[in-house]
């Protein structure tokens, strides 16, 4: 690390090199990192490592899992650089009313997660207003395995990027409930696919359920949108309701992005009321 500038006390700042901070970033977008595989991928010492992760942390483009102790890339955040291509409109003005209204009506918090290899990312989280809820913050990590959104994505995959994202599961951080195995997980993707949600019940948190739709902005699969609150009110019969909006909003979310490209916008992205669709009732 080199010393280069100091602060307006005259101590000095200690300036990462920019190749150091992206090769850090490739580390993490690969997989989860601790400190030490860190600082052995990149040849510094781990107090170092740590410090660069740390600084990284702070600006919002990495977080740290608190379960697994190892630090992943915010994929969210590297959206915005993209912003600018056909596919990708500005991702808060397209999910934020989306994520309002499905609050609105149930009362419960409303979220969207990304994908970090092998984790889930929360990219935005509007909590519920009611007494006894679920709270949660931007940036929160839950596992892919067993969470609703994880499922949800993992739904929204070809077969053989599941596949990839399968070899990189290790099934820990998740509740007795959750999936054990590949088999047992894949089943309930499957499922997810045919019916257009996912749905953790107690599975990442006892106590806390969620029911989640993989969402497109475009034809760019970007992660999932869900609606997260205590099993006691988030019963299977309020989840067989909300599961189908959610599949609906996704689907007017994808369009939105496709017509906008086109230049024919839609006049709002706020969820429309459609038809359930086939799949019959959840089991």
């Amino acid at each position: 690390m080199t010393r280069d500038a100091e602060d307006t006390n005259g101590s000095p700042i200690e300036r990462t090199s920019v190749a150091r901070i992206f090769r850090c970033l490739e580390l993490l977008a690969e997989a989860p990192q601790t400190p030490l595989g860190v600082s052995q991928a990149l040849g510094i010492d781990r107090s170092t490592a740590l410090r660069l992760l740390r600084q990284l942390e702070a600006t919002g483009y990495v977080a740290r899992d608190d379960i697994t102790k190892r630090y992943v890339a915010v994929g969210a955040r590297f959206l915005r650089l993209v912003s600018a291509t056909p596919d990708h409109a500005d991702l808060s003005e397209l999910v934020d009313p989306v994520l309002r209204s499905v609050r609105a009506q149930h009362g419960e918090a409303s979220l969207l997660a990304v994908p970090a290899r092998g984790s889930m990312v929360y990219a935005a989280f509007f909590p519920s207003h009611q007494l006894l809820t679920v709270r949660e913050q931007l940036g929160a990590i839950r596992p892919m395995y067993c969470s609703a959104v994880g499922k949800a994505y993992l739904s929204g995959l070809d077969d053989s990027s599941i596949e990839e994202e399968l070899n990189r599961l290790t099934f820990e951080g998740g509740t007795a409930h959750a999936p054990s195995d590949r088999a047992t997980l894949y089943k309930q993707v499957v499922l997810a696919r045919q019916f257009g949600y996912a749905v953790d019940r107690d599975e990442t948190s006892v106590g806390v359920s969620c029911v989640a739709a993989p969402v497109w902005i475009g034809a760019s699969l970007i992660g999932a949108i869900g609606v997260t609150g205590p099993s006691t009110r988030l019963t299977p019969q309020i989840v067989e309701t909300i599961g189908p909006e959610l599949r609906a909003a996704s689907a007017d979310l994808r369009y939105h992005a496709v017509a906008a490209r086109l230049a024919r916008p839609r006049t709002s992205a706020v969820p429309s009321r459609r038809p359930a669709g086939s799949g019959g009732s959840r089991p």
